[in-house]
């Protein structure tokens, strides 16, 4: 599971049950936020192009394969930004994700709070983005011709040694009622902003057995928003969301007996074989990757998830590169209906960004060109 930072809000406000409200003027707030993508381009040299918002299209053997193929952004910390700033910062970026990696896709990660592993306040805080920054980023994604899914996941900096994956509410009910208050303006922005795209739950395999909950949560969300809604999987593939698409966060492991049998020929066998294990309860093209990354550590594929090493860590960027080049060759020989990579951080990008001696990120280095010239593929 990826570890993602924050910092949480000093005070929670939380509510016993949803309210049905509307954002006031989300659309205008957005539109102006929006406007600097006018300005900026002048000012970065990066070029909007025009044209209609993407959509994405679900694979399908009697008509052509054009899957997903997108990156990941995380915005944890981002609104510390202003406003301008984050325009800026949009422009430059999906102009990049764009035109030097060929995407297709974008998908806004951001988190949210609660106060502990056993509480049930999940709301919105000083580190997440408003609705209307999403909705104004979301418009900066669409003059670049990419397509967007909004993912709100759980901070885990306060859950005292537990994941996202292992929380127990102590009131269910009230859990859920305070999430789905969280998560309805989220799904406003997202409808009204056209976003293709958006997850109502990243990795929260411990409440996956509260599907009566879910059902209604996922009901009450397809009366807000009219796109496609995901649950992001990771730790038990079995366990899954009713009436939503599959997302899939691929940290499973790729075991091997030796550094030494490091390839992107046994990740790719790895990778088709983890997508196919039979607990999936979903062919591999019904499935989308919807975070992929691994660090670039020898022994990393044991643990792919672990994001934790030390800042002395050795530096091994063929496990990193071979991994996502396996992913990458698995993802087009199944047909699957995308992949998106993991990640770049929106807080602390700048163009020309080299993340040669970085052990996670990968921007300028041989990684990255394994994504460029994975999206340029068509089979």
């Amino acid at each position: 599971m990826t570890e993602r930072s924050g910092a949480p809000s000093a005070t929670t406000s939380v509510a016993s049950a949803p309210v049905r409200r509307r954002l006031p003027g989300l659309v205008l707030v957005a539109a102006t936020l929006a406007a600097a993508v006018a300005v900026v381009p002048a000012l970065s040299g990066a070029s909007a192009p025009s044209g209609p918002s993407p959509s994405i299209a679900s694979p399908s053997y009697s008509r052509a394969y054009h899957p997903v193929k997108g990156i990941a952004v995380d915005l944890s910390q981002a609104s510390k930004l202003t406003d301008r700033q984050a325009m800026a910062i949009g422009v430059q970026l999906f102009s990049m994700i764009s035109q030097r990696f060929h995407a297709n896709a974008v998908s806004l990660n951001f988190p949210f709070f609660q106060s502990g592993s056993n509480a049930n306040d999940p709301e919105r805080s000083s580190m997440t983005p408003s609705p209307e920054r999403l909705a104004a980023l979301t418009a900066i994604a669409h003059r670049f011709h990419l397509a967007v899914q909004y993912r709100p996941y759980l901070y885990e900096g306060n859950l005292r040694g537990k994941s996202r994956p292992s929380i127990t509410p102590s009131d269910p009910n009230l859990w859920f009622s305070n999430y789905w208050l969280f998560l309805e303006p989220y799904l406003e922005s997202a409808d009204e902003a056209g976003a293709s795209g958006f997850s109502v739950a990243v990795e929260l395999t411990s409440l996956m057995g509260r599907l009566p909950q879910w059902t209604v949560l996922v009901q009450k969300a397809k009366t807000v928003y009219g796109g496609k809604l995901y649950y992001s999987e990771q730790h038990d593939p079995q366990a899954s969301l009713p009436l939503t698409a599959r997302g899939y966060d691929a940290y499973q492991p790729i075991h091997l007996g030796s550094p030494k049998l490091v390839s992107a020929a046994r990740f790719t066998k790895g990778f088709e074989r983890n997508f196919k294990l039979a607990g999936m309860q979903a062919t591999p093209e019904d499935l989308t990757i919807e975070e992929l990354g691994i660090a670039a550590v020898s022994g990393a594929y044991n643990e792919p998830n672990f994001f934790r090493y030390s800042k002395t860590t050795k530096l091994d960027r063929a496990v990193q590169t071979d991994w996502f080049q396996g992913a990458c060759n698995a993802f087009w020989a199944l047909h699957m209906q995308g992949i998106f990579y993991w990640s770049i951080d929106f807080n602390t990008f700048t163009p020309g960004e080299n993340s040669r001696l970085s052990i996670y990120n990968w921007l300028q280095t041989p990684t990255a060109s394994v994504i460029t010239r994975c999206f340029e593929r068509t089979h």
